[in-house]
């Protein structure tokens, strides 16, 4: 059997439609057509009953459908342990610089003398991709803000605490502490609202218990964009005490403090950390002292 035309019949029968099938599979109609007569050809198993205008599976396409599925499935699982043994583990780690940067950093430093065929690669993404890519496959763990989103399993490595980030030059850098009157009327610069809700909550839970009457003078879609607006001097920004934004930009203490975070580590919930994934996840949390 031809795996490739069992995957292009399997195509065509998620919608019965072979023209929208060939465009998924960049083929023309009729050479996906030409391709299912050989499928069945080569099988000796007839699948379709053709119309005029439509198609519809036979008994035989219904079992090839169902099984055919199971089948590939198990192809692809043990690809991917072949290409996995033969090239080594692959960690593919989504996170968030200014939470996960340092953390990574030794993290990887330490991982790499024990595992040296471990492959590590890492994307700077928003909480909202990382969730997302953790849930469809696409990432093997996360690092940023635990929270209760039941796609993701969560293992605590350090609690991180808010600071205001100011430019050099203004007025607030020459103050010890922050007090939150200080802020009072200031311009806030803010990570985006959709792509960190867990930040913006937090953010906005302390101007409001604290009668914080700011104005938003900017949203910014990662700690880099952010840092551009600070060093340019339109506005203030709560950050993380670890975030590292350059000599131009200085971290002064909130008294009092806003609610600290949690930063965690997530996997795709209900399943089994590979032993190699098991080991990085608990150097991270040796890095941070969990």
């Amino acid at each position: 059997m031809n795996l490739e035309h069992l995957r292009h019949f399997l195509e065509v029968t998620e919608d019965m439609n072979i023209s929208s099938a060939a465009k998924r599979v960049r083929l023309t109609q009729p050479a996906l057509s030409r391709q299912m007569a050989v499928f069945e050809n080569d099988t000796g198993w007839k699948l379709f009953n053709r119309g005029p205008k439509s198609i519809r599976l036979t008994r035989d396409g219904e079992i090839v459908k169902r099984l055919g599925a199971d089948l590939i499935r198990s192809v692809d699982h043990t690809l991917a342990r072949m290409r996995q043994e033969i090239d080594g583990d692959e960690i593919r780690v989504g996170y968030a610089p200014s939470l996960g940067g340092d953390l990574l950093k030794d993290t990887m430093s330490r991982f790499a003398q024990l595992h040296p065929a471990a492959r590590i690669t890492l994307a700077d993404c928003t909480s909202e991709e990382m969730i997302a890519g953790v849930a469809d496959g696409r990432y093997d763990l996360m690092i940023g803000v635990s929270n209760d989103e039941p796609a993701v399993d969560w293992e605590t490595l350090r609690e991180e605490h808010f600071v205001l980030a100011v430019s050099a030059d203004h007025a607030l850098a020459r103050k010890r502490a922050i007090k939150p009157e200080h802020l009072d009327g200031e311009r806030m610069l803010l990570l985006s609202r959709s792509d960190y809700p867990g930040y913006w909550r937090e953010v906005t839970d302390y101007f409001r218990s604290h009668s914080i009457n700011a104005k938003i003078a900017g949203e910014f879609d990662g700690i880099g964009s952010m840092r551009l607006g600070l060093e340019a001097g339109i506005g203030v920004a709560l950050v993380a005490a670890r975030a590292r934004l350059g000599n131009q930009v200085k971290l002064k203490k909130l008294s009092p403090c806003p609610e600290p975070i949690c930063v965690a580590a997530g996997v795709k919930a209900d399943t089994v950390p590979s032993p190699v994934l098991r080991a990085f996840i608990d150097e991270l949390k040796m890095v941070a002292g969990a």
